[in-house]
């Protein structure tokens, strides 16, 4: 900053930080405005529904291996059952494993067959895009 020699200088460099002070203040009430909005309870559970319906790669992780450690999970269910059968419980988890390999490499494919059903059972026909 320069050295003020002059009373008209001074003058001009207290006017320009003071029109600089109400910028800021009216940058911060602003701030503080768009702040309060977007914490009420509606709008901040507006915005958590919109983040996630939007597609994001981490979303698309989650809900992939979600899927298939629930499906690897029912089938081991369905295989082993109640039983205390050793080899049985052994079976249960090498199909629990095969089913969550097979369901996360191919999620893409059963996504779409999944969505294929879903409109057919509403009744809405589907269209196939490749």
């Amino acid at each position: 900053m320069q050295s003020i020699t002059s009373a008209e200088v001074l003058k001009r460099a207290i006017y320009a930080l003071e029109q600089k002070q109400i910028k800021e203040e009216r940058l911060l009430r602003e701030q503080l405005l768009i702040t309060y909005e977007s914490l009420k309870p509606i709008n901040f559970l507006q915005n958590v529904i919109r983040d996630l319906t939007t597609p994001s790669e981490l979303k698309d992780g989650l809900i992939k291996t979600a899927a298939s450690l629930l499906a690897g999970f029912l089938s081991r269910k369905i295989v082993v059952r109640s039983s205390n059968n050793p080899f049985r419980r052994f079976a249960g988890i090498l199909v629990e494993y095969g089913v969550i390999n097979v369901v996360s490499n191919n999620s893409e494919a059963i996504k779409k067959f999944g969505l294929h059903l879903i409109r057919n059972l509403i009744g809405k026909p589907s269209t196939v895009n490749s």
